[in-house]
């Protein structure tokens, strides 16, 4: 069934694709681009960084993707960028009849939008995953406009829906018989990673360009401003305020980030981590916890029970010689509630967690505020990379990551932050991390925020038109701006 189904949609795109050649392709602009990616706005960075790279260097985009959290305000203000939302699919149906009227539906719907938006592009730039049904449609778009077709493959689809399927089920089996088939149809192709390139060449014979997710912007924060964030937290998350003592003109604070302070008595505002003094200006809190973030989606590839487990043994484990942990998990998704649930059984004296939902302009600042990032995420394919590393680095803080295949070519054991495999390896990197936190004889922070900063000297824009600006412009010839070559930074880095 789900064969007769894959051959009419083939049949269909195939009509409208004679339909679309009767219109004139005379309108050709190579200096248009269209990028189109079947997910929410808000929430597909690195295609908001294409789109802002292109207009950056002239192009005209037009940008389709569905409608969720706000976009970025950098999308709405730029006059280069025309942004186009279609609504998200939310129609509840039994999973096997989504599975057939979904795409048939998402087709049409992309197809009129594309077909109106794309009009004169000289390419069209996709993310994969997902696959369905954006690669026909817009493989479709494309050779009827006589445009480029390019795909920049994030995963492979087919194994983000083996997640809540069985691998050898049929309906992988077509998605993967679908993605492998459009996916050679196309005349460029970047991916996130050199793992996926070499994957992608050596399985379905695509040649794809390794285009490694890069800062940005990047975040950092005074402490000033640190103490301005933490304020206004914690009038929605308590944990972030309050937790501190009396103030000393000159010393900022005096006792544990656990005494309270008595607020009416002297006029100042303390946080949790920051404390003002009343000449002016802000000190850390003496013996302040240590804060770590971690973001997610909540969906099934982040075991959250591994960062809860390794927590509970690091509060097992606490000595006087370590700081209390203060963990904020941001982001929504379908598990949220049962990790809430989990978390709330939990007894710890020395560590607090708290899950928030944060406005995305508090998103990087939190991050920059933090000390530690924690990345969970576990790739489907073992070939992509979690785009929340390149965020927490972009804010100059190290990363403890979750290991799978090609984690290496991100996060850099001992040099930029730390690899593992399970929760008790975790908790023995939170305790050796914090021993003697914030004193000099710690120095395996700095060596860690060390390599960070190797990171963040090659930005996205120079890194992105080095390798997928010739593209678009096939007469760009790139020009090293100076200083740490381009080659250079790159092979240091990739360097193991």
């Amino acid at each position: 069934m789900a064969v007769g189904v894959v051959e009419a949609f083939l049949v269909l795109l195939i009509l409208l694709l004679f339909f679309l050649i009767l219109h004139s392709r005379n309108c050709l602009n190579k200096k248009r681009v269209g990028v189109v990616v079947l997910g929410d706005v808000g929430r597909s960075p690195r295609m908001r960084q294409h789109c802002l790279s292109l207009a950056r260097e002239g192009f005209t985009v037009s940008y389709i993707a569905e409608r969720g959290r706000a976009p970025h305000p950098d999308l709405l203000s730029n006059e280069n960028i025309a942004l186009h939302l279609m609504p998200p699919w939310s129609v509840p149906l039994p999973r096997t009849l989504s599975l057939l009227v979904k795409p048939l539906v998402q087709s049409l719907v992309l197809l009129v939008m594309c077909g109106k938006c794309f009009w004169g592009c000289g390419a069209v730039l996709m993310q994969n995953p997902p696959s369905i049904p954006v690669m026909g449609v817009v493989w479709v778009v494309c050779r009827a406009y006589n445009a480029k077709m390019v795909i920049d493959w994030h995963n492979y689809g087919y194994t983000i829906l083996a997640l809540n399927s069985r691998p050898e089920s049929l309906v992988v089996k077509v998605a993967k018989f679908f993605e492998k088939t459009f996916g050679r149809l196309a005349d460029d192709n970047f991916c996130v990673t050199n793992a996926m390139s070499a994957d992608l060449h050596e399985n379905w014979g695509i040649k794809a360009f390794s285009l490694h997710d890069r800062p940005s912007l990047l975040t950092t924060l005074t402490l000033q401003e640190k103490h301005e964030l933490f304020c206004r937290l914690e009038t929605q998350y308590p944990v972030f305020g309050g937790a501190t003592a009396e103030v000393d003109q000159s010393a900022g604070t005096s006792g544990g980030a656990t005494a309270e302070v008595d607020q009416s008595a002297s006029d100042v505002r303390c946080t949790a981590f920051t404390c003002e003094v009343e000449r002016g200006g802000v000190k850390e809190v003496d013996r302040r916890p240590a804060l770590i973030v971690s973001s997610t989606s909540w969906t099934a590839d982040e075991d959250f029970s591994i960062l809860l487990t390794a927590l509970t043994l690091y509060d097992s484990q606490w000595t006087d010689e370590h700081p209390d942990l203060i963990c904020a998990i941001t982001g929504s998704g379908p598990l949220k509630g049962y990790y809430e649930n989990k978390i709330s059984e939990l007894n710890m004296s020395h560590v607090r967690i708290v899950t928030c939902w944060l406005e995305p302009e508090d998103y990087p600042r939190l991050l920059a505020a933090s000390d530690l990032g924690v990345s969970l995420h576990f790739s489907s394919s073992g070939l992509d990379l979690p785009m929340k590393v390149v965020d927490m680095f972009a804010a100059g803080i190290p990363v403890c990551a979750r290991n799978f295949a090609c984690l290496k070519e991100l996060v850099q054991h001992g040099k930029n932050g730390c690899v593992f495999e399970d929760s008790e390896q975790l908790s023995r990197q939170f305790i050796t991390m914090f021993k003697k936190f914030g004193r000099k004889e710690n120095k395996h922070f700095q060596i860690l925020k060390n390599g960070v900063e190797h990171f963040r000297k090659l930005p996205w824009h120079y890194h992105w038109k080095q390798l997928a600006l010739p593209t678009f412009d096939e007469e760009y010839v790139f020009e090293d701006l100076g200083g740490d070559s381009y080659d250079g930074i790159m092979g240091q880095f990739m360097s193991t």
